[in-house]
């Protein structure tokens, strides 16, 4: 691992374990989720699809607000999968870039870090930063992850 503040992240992490579910504590604290030669890094995976949904139930009285990304792997072999339920709160910023010509075809660029953070109301707060100084910030419930190898012929 590359990056010189994953101890502090880690610690961190660890340092509130006991208030995350058990499954978003595995995925805070995997390091291969970090680690820049794991093919489950989410650093370098490129945003493909972002939604954000309304839910309903009992009679669509009860809505609820879901976020769910969908990355291109860094090494371009799965997709990964992250479903935010129980959104109270997100924001996606993307400053212009228009003197830099690189970002003329570039959208949001790789995602270079995310961090799980605690937030107020035991809510978890999921940040994601890309490589062209877009933040995707959401404060939500829970996290689930997941990845789908892509079979290539």
């Amino acid at each position: 691992m590359a990056c010189g503040y994953l101890p502090l992240r880690r610690a961190y992490v660890e340092s509130i374990q006991s208030r995350l579910p058990a499954h978003v504590y595995a995925f805070a604290s995997n390091p291969s989720y970090f680690d820049l030669d794991s093919h489950s890094s989410l650093h370098d995976s490129c945003l493909e699809k972002l939604t954000v949904r309304e839910t309903a139930s009992e009679r669509t009285q009860v809505r609820e607000l879901e976020i769910h990304l969908c990355l291109f792997g860094p090494y371009h072999d799965r997709w990964i999968r992250l479903n935010h339920v129980g959104v109270a709160q997100y924001s996606f910023v993307t400053p212009p870039k228009y003197a830099e010509p690189r970002y003329e075809h570039t959208a949001h660029g790789d995602l270079l870090t995310h961090e799980i953070r605690l937030g107020q109301n035991g809510l978890l707060i999921h940040q994601l930063l890309f490589e062209r100084g877009s933040t995707l910030l959401i404060d939500c419930a829970d996290i689930r992850h997941s990845e789908e190898i892509i079979s290539r012929p």
